[in-house]
């Protein structure tokens, strides 16, 4: 598949998955002011769920369905309550999805005899990379936020499964702030050399402890 297409495909994505959360929202924030009613909604959704879970194995079949409900929509009764089932099951299926692609890449950078592997990298006004040391799990988050003030820079360390990749537990107290770019590389740099030094094949994994 091109790039184009993929591109389209996930721009489709994207925005089903913002109408079916704006639609479980007003939903539930109707149902929330009556505990009855929450309850009988909780149960109309659910039972979709079960319904649309059997039916969607892949995202792809999880649009094909949202353009054409048939009896997932009957079972529903609203639209409101399918798509809210439908938001659940998108937020499952992209879970997966990343998990997916976390494993692959743990296992393609041990294969190569890589040191680190990056799990999650975001690009936009917002940054952030996840990148992964593999003989010990421990991971550095760093993120760059515009809108963050006068630091808009961080560097945390956080604990992750070093097979799929799931994050753990973080570390208290690690996370840096920096209002200088340079400063926030640099930390980084001095980080990867302190933890390749300090764990690398002399320390269990962390997330074995």
């Amino acid at each position: 598949m091109n790039a184009a297409v993929r591109s389209g495909e996930e721009a489709a994505l994207d925005r089903a998955r913002a109408r079916w959360r704006a639609a479980g929202d007003r939903l539930w924030s109707i149902a929330v002011v009556d505990g009855e009613e929450y309850r009988r909604v909780a149960e109309r959704v659910g039972g979709v769920l079960d319904e649309v879970r059997a039916a969607t194995p892949t995202l792809e079949a999880l649009v094909a369905l949202d353009a054409d409900p048939g009896p997932a929509l009957a079972r529903a009764g609203t639209r409101a309550v399918l798509d809210a089932a439908l938001a659940v099951r998108a937020d499952e299926l992209v879970a997966a999805r990343a998990r997916d692609r976390r494993a692959a890449a743990i296992a393609a950078a041990r294969a190569a005899g890589e040191r680190w592997v990056v799990l999650d990298e975001t690009a936009g006004a917002t940054h952030r990379t996840v990148e992964m040391h593999l003989a010990s799990g421990l991971a550095l988050v760093a993120t760059a936020d515009p809108y963050a003030g006068a630091e808009p820079y961080a560097l945390g360390e956080v604990v992750v499964d070093a097979v799929t990749g799931e994050a753990i537990t973080g570390r208290d107290g690690d996370e840096r702030s920096f209002a200088d770019a340079a400063a926030w590389h640099d930390e980084r740099a001095r980080r990867r050399e302190e933890i390749d030094s300090r764990l690398d094949g002399g320390d269990a994994m962390l997330s074995d402890k």
